[in-house]
């Protein structure tokens, strides 16, 4: 994966993760953040975090499969 691609995917996981978290009612999203008292923000509970990394690794899957078609 090149470093843009990289970039891409990291971008547009934080961005659809966030437009998922912002949708849902605040008891249910409460299971994929939580308050971070220690920097005035949130940060992602376990299962946050598993779903962000399962986005972002969906989104490396595709552009690696684009970068290879490209190639041949």
């Amino acid at each position: 994966m090149t470093d843009k691609n990289f970039d891409i995917a990291c971008q547009l996981a934080d961005d659809l993760y966030f437009k998922f978290i912002d949708s849902l009612h605040d008891d249910i999203a409460n299971e994929y953040v939580t308050t971070d008292e220690e920097n005035g923000g949130t940060k992602n509970t376990e299962k946050g975090s598993e779903l962000y990394w399962q986005i972002e690794d969906t989104i490396k899957e595709v552009l690696d499969k684009k970068e290879g078609e490209s190639d041949a």
